[in-house]
């Protein structure tokens, strides 16, 4: 499906060209928010070229435009490449009644880490991945339990991956949960994704998405969503409560690899998790919903459908259409009072 390649696209385009383009900006954590004067007050708008080296300077003046009309400063500013016509989606968090402090596990103090060859095999995939999403290759096949790209030279570099983390995956999983350092920490978890499946495997992954580090938590919550896509025996092995948290977040990594994973472990719809979706995480699911770019909604889109009980081919057809407010209106008359 279109919408979850595009859900897998990283923020990682920052510092790797002169200038950008803003194509949309958008808000979460808007429960009891009143949007409107915010967003006529940005400072940057969609349609705006900025250079990239003025982003930070951009990020604080947003920060003070919310703080000064909402009081409390954004808990977000995320800017992700790219769009289809390669522009730049904001993403903004605000301290609405939706969004959550999330406690996440202490950082690590251990000293041992991975060789600097595996971090650079890491490292190397990560450019790839800037490269083939610029080249609109990011398109990839999930079946075998690991991602590889259709992108040829991105796909030797996963395949490398796969190959370094068939024979260190005792290694690779010991600094994950151990290492001191983030960035080692986040190439371990995406080598785990390419280690043979199995229970110690997810369980590692499921314990990395709640690590003290977004991209960590980001590359752990991909790697299980791709486990999931591909198989529904490892669907099984994965908790699902934990990651219905996260579509509260104030960090949009976790909002973004949530939905994603969510969306698989949906599929059978498993009416635990759905009245646990509809109970928790219904303002935030219908405000993602009505984000701008599809391959970032989507996934919201097809949850509130599976809540409120549509069949696949109904869901598919709105979303198809665009015809949002269909399935939030159709999501929320599911729920008894307006409590939530």
């Amino acid at each position: 499906m279109t919408w979850l390649l595009l859900m897998a696209l990283p923020s990682l385009c920052m510092g790797q060209s002169l200038s950008i383009r803003i194509g949309s900006i958008d808000f979460f954590g808007t429960a009891g928010v009143d949007v409107a004067p915010l967003r006529a007050a940005l400072p940057v708008h969609p349609g705006d070229t900025l250079a990239e080296a003025k982003l930070a300077d951009a990020k604080e003046q947003v920060s003070s435009v919310v703080t000064t009309i909402t009081g409390a400063p954004p808990t977000d500013f995320s800017a992700v490449c790219c769009d289809a016509g390669g522009g730049w989606m904001i993403y903004i968090g605000l301290r609405g009644k939706n969004s959550h402090e999330i406690h996440h596990l202490p950082s690590p103090t251990g000293s041992e880490c991975l060789p600097k060859s595996a971090v650079s095999l890491y490292n190397d995939t990560m450019d790839e991945l800037l490269l083939a999403i610029r080249a609109n290759e990011a398109g990839e096949d999930d079946s075998k339990g690991y991602a590889l790209a259709r992108y040829p030279p991105l796909r030797q570099s996963q395949l490398a991956l796969r190959a370094y983390a068939v024979d260190h995956s005792q290694l690779i999983e010991h600094v994950a949960r151990n290492c001191h350092t983030a960035e080692n920490r986040a190439a371990a978890v995406d080598l785990l994704g390419y280690a043979n499946q199995s229970k110690r495997q997810i369980d590692a992954l499921v314990r990395a998405s709640n690590d003290s580090d977004s991209t960590v938590r980001n590359n752990a919550i991909r790697a299980l969503w791709v486990l999931a896509s591909s198989s529904k025996k490892a669907a099984a092995m994965i908790p699902a409560r934990h990651f219905v948290a996260l579509l509260n977040s104030g960090k949009w990594d976790d909002r973004n690899k949530a939905g994603l994973l969510l969306a698989a472990l949906a599929r059978n719809g498993d009416a635990r998790l759905l009245s646990d979706l509809r109970s928790r995480a219904l303002d935030s699911l219908v405000e993602m919903a009505r984000w701008q770019n599809p391959g970032h909604a989507d996934p919201y889109r097809f949850l509130l459908g599976k809540i409120a009980g549509l069949s696949k081919s109904r869901i598919k057809n709105l979303i198809a259409s665009g015809n949002v407010g269909d399935l939030i209106s159709a999501a929320e008359k599911t729920v008894p009072s307006k409590s939530h």
